[in-house]
């Protein structure tokens, strides 16, 4: 691909642009001769007639018996058949034709065009544009820092735009061997943001995965901290206090790779960052990157949330049993782990009081201020972007259901939507909305519900006919307020490139809604104690 798409070594040499222009003054000489211009023409449509009409004898065997073929065989060529040289083998004729397009590039090009077109055709022409835009993926792969990637973005943007940088954590998805490590690309990332002219424009998050965590050494520690004082948790030196000491702003996770954003490993980050206003952006969608190892025994069912199965001999129903999750393939089963139901069972403090119950979170207890009548601690207040607000692909089910009641609740009761903290009390509507609900709805409710709950639209709305929704649910005042512009650069070049993405937005949008996404939203979100 990249001798494909860039110029051959010494393209721009003045050699090479000196016998470009005697190229075309060559050609250019023909046409402005009449003699000449002609007489190539002339030549041009007899090698076309010898192609034609030899490709054809080529074929006879095939076609002869038919209708068409008999007409052809039997009246259009018999003028030809004597002022042509007849070839018997068919392996010559194919020969000659090949001579002939080897010889000939006006008969390259034309075939070239010819199969093209068909090819086109048959493929279908938004689908053949949307394969070779991936074309810029590997173009943007092909730099070697994040430096060369970042100025590429920039340059898209106007003076002074602002970038939160999201960097990703594969080590531990069971896929291979990663090239470069997190913690050097943390390095990098870090090291680009100090630099004089990004210092105020990158924006950078730190991924946390809690397969780190719970493989980190004491003597190089990723997350270590002080509860000596629960109300107030201090940060220890380890590697994520030294990243927001030097510019990162914000936490990143990923749960997808194959974790719950519940985790025991996380909790703790998580009461940090409530009490200290750190934003976490969390993956809300699914896509192609997920866990790719075997699917654990635990997985099998919900840690948390439950369903009733059966009744007993009465018509009663019987003890619940923990939800049962029975997707067989890991690009299925990711849901489960992207749900944006998990989140409640961070943000309601019943269902982090039932986590805190579970054995292997029983150490946490003390942290939060367990007791059997609640928690002292919670994580009601925790600011959390979902983003890609669920996917297009739950946009498209969203924008088709018109007749589920959930579908519609969003715009029927626009302040109050599902509810969700009195619905999933009852285990029938649980059980209805992780099967059922689109994520549209459920992350529209849990913005209404939930005063830091935040969205964004990265790589979502990469289609214009996403942007009238968006319009319309930001005329939500309970919603409004918390959806953040973004593109998920560069992976969104498959589909448009990064300038007429946000021009597509802000010129579809209007001013005052593409401040509120792009500006007012994202600062607010960003906004904490440890970055002012």
């Amino acid at each position: 691909m990249k001798k494909y798409y860039e110029p051959p070594e010494g393209h721009y040499s003045y050699t090479q642009r000196n016998k470009r222009w005697s190229t075309y003054q060559n050609r250019i000489e023909i046409k402005r001769n009449p003699i000449l211009k002609y007489g190539l023409l002339l030549i041009k449509i007899l090698t076309w007639v010898a192609f034609v009409y030899y490709f054809l004898q080529a074929i006879k065997p095939l076609f002869i018996q038919t209708i068409a073929g008999k007409i052809i065989y039997g009246y259009v060529l018999v003028p030809f058949d004597y002022i042509t040289y007849p070839i018997e083998s068919t392996w010559n004729i194919l020969v000659l034709l090949f001579i002939i397009a080897l010889t000939f590039k006006f008969v390259r090009n034309g075939l070239w065009k010819m199969l093209k077109s068909r090819f086109i055709k048959i493929v279908g022409k938004d689908r053949l544009e949307y394969l070779l835009r991936f074309e810029n993926l590997l173009r943007y792969a092909n730099y070697n820092s994040q430096g060369g990637i970042f100025s590429k973005l920039t340059q898209q943007y106007p003076p002074n735009t602002q970038f939160v940088v999201l960097p990703m954590d594969m080590e531990y998805m069971d896929a291979d061997i990663v090239p470069v490590s997190y913690l050097k690309q943390m390095d990098e990332l870090i090291a680009l943001k100090n630099i004089s002219k990004n210092k105020d424009v990158l924006l950078p998050f730190v991924f946390v995965d809690p397969r780190r965590i719970e493989k980190q050494t004491e003597i190089d520690p990723f997350f270590k901290y002080d509860d000596s004082s629960p109300d107030e948790i201090k940060l220890e030196n380890c590697r994520l206090k030294t990243y927001l000491d030097d510019g990162a702003c914000g936490i990143k996770i990923y749960p997808a790779l194959g974790y719950y954003p519940f985790d025991k490993k996380l909790l703790p980050l998580w009461l940090y960052c409530a009490q200290n206003e750190i934003p976490i952006t969390t993956h809300c969608s699914v896509g192609p990157i997920f866990y790719r190892g075997d699917k654990k025994v635990e997985w099998d069912r919900h840690p948390i949330f439950e369903e009733v199965i059966s009744n007993d001999e009465n018509g009663q129903p019987k003890p619940p049993e923990k939800l049962r999750l029975q997707q067989i393939r890991n690009i299925d089963f990711q849901a489960n782990f992207t749900h944006p139901l998990n989140y409640t069972c961070l943000l309601i403090p019943e269902y982090l009081k039932s986590l805190l119950e579970l054995e292997e979170y029983q150490h946490l207890q003390l942290l939060f201020g367990y007791s059997k009548e609640g928690l002292k601690r919670d994580l009601s207040n925790l600011k959390i972007n979902l983003a890609h607000y669920g996917g297009s692909e739950n946009w498209d089910e969203f924008l088709a259901k018109d007749r589920e009641q959930e579908a519609n609740e969003i715009f029927n009761n626009p302040t109050v939507g599902l509810n969700l903290k009195k619905d999933l009390l009852n285990l029938t509507n649980l059980y209805r909305h992780w099967h059922y609900t689109e994520w549209f709805s459920l992350i529209s409710s849990m913005i209404i519900e939930f005063d830091n709950v935040y969205t964004d639209i990265s790589y979502t709305t990469h289609e214009n006919k996403y942007l009238n929704l968006l319009s319309e649910i930001l005329n939500n005042p309970e919603i409004k307020d918390r959806v953040l512009f973004g593109t998920d650069f560069y992976v969104v070049s498959n589909q448009k490139t990064e300038k007429q993405y946000w021009i597509d937005m802000k010129n579809m949008m209007g001013d005052e809604k593409w401040n509120s996404i792009s500006y007012k939203n994202p600062k607010r979100f960003l906004y904490h104690k440890v970055f002012k």
